[in-house]
């Protein structure tokens, strides 16, 4: 028998066990035991591995070794990483609703991240000796209105969008723009009437319009701020809509230094931007 703890693990179990990533194996071995113990059993079967393997596969969704490392606690040291990436997957995937080409929008995030410290600097508002995900900074990426990479619920995040316009001389008013519009911010009766106010800004609408009479202005990104989950879950704001990665970071900028800076010890950047930043005001 191989034992782990006080808990004995069959051989074809610590066989398995071993097919585990060396990141998350200690958490893997300490799951299966727990759930052992719970049961009141003294040794951990592959049957045991596999319901918690297939368990942890669903949790997990496919995510790389990468992603599952800002899940894991860290010690609280020089070096933790407070900060949380993610872009949306739809370049590699050829998603057919791709505006924004995300690369160098990361690529500048990523560069005012390293040359701010901004991990660093979030750590010292860490209590604890562990950071745990919780903690960290959650940026947001997404190439389209559709936010697959979730930026409704990042600290920071940014969403490629255009703005249509109707070519009265083309229009027919037929009606097909505002049929084909998700967001509901188009209506026709003798000519199109757009709502910008209520437009997240796809290109569904000169899709659908079968003279041509719709075109769309070039890509930027929408500015989203203070999207959470938790207790008190809060979702996204628009701030701002900018046309170049360095709009971007020095908007993203000028809210960090201000959280870091001015933020209660402890307090997650997201509550803090939304007790500042209430609705209506």
């Amino acid at each position: 028998m191989t034992r782990g703890r006080d808990i004995a693990w069959a051989p074809e179990a610590a066989l398995a066990l071993k097919g585990v990533p060396v990141l998350v194996r200690p958490l893997a071995r300490r799951k299966v035991e727990e759930r052992v113990r719970g049961e009141g059993r003294a040794q951990v079967n592959l049957a045991d591995f596999s319901a918690a393997e297939a368990r942890f596969r669903a949790v997990m969704g496919g995510r790389s070794e990468k992603e599952l490392a800002h899940l894991l606690p860290a010690a609280n040291r020089p070096g933790a990483s407070l900060v949380v990436l993610e872009s949306c997957r739809a370049k590699l995937s050829g998603c057919p609703n791709l505006l924004l080409d995300t690369d160098p929008w990361r690529e500048a995030l990523e560069g005012w991240l390293e040359e701010n410290q901004v991990s660093e600097r979030l750590r010292a508002k860490v209590d604890g000796d562990q950071v745990l995900f919780h903690h960290k900074l959650r940026l947001s990426l997404a190439g389209c209105p559709n936010g697959c990479s979730r930026p409704q619920i990042a600290d920071l995040a940014l969403v490629g969008t255009v703005s249509p316009a109707f070519d009265p001389d083309d229009c027919t008013a037929c009606g097909a723009c505002a049929a084909a519009c998700p967001d509901g911010a188009i209506a026709v009766s003798e000519a199109v009437i757009w709502d910008p106010a209520s437009c997240l800004g796809c290109r569904e609408c000169s899709q659908a319009c079968p003279t041509g009479a719709v075109s769309l202005g070039p890509v930027r990104a929408r500015v989203l701020m203070g999207g959470k989950l938790g207790r008190h879950p809060h979702l996204a704001r628009e701030v701002a809509t900018v046309d170049s990665p360095a709009q971007a970071v020095a908007l993203m900028g000028r809210a960090m230094d201000d959280y870091i800076e001015n933020a209660p010890q402890g307090e997650r950047f997201a509550a803090w931007w939304a007790s500042q930043h209430k609705e209506g005001e």
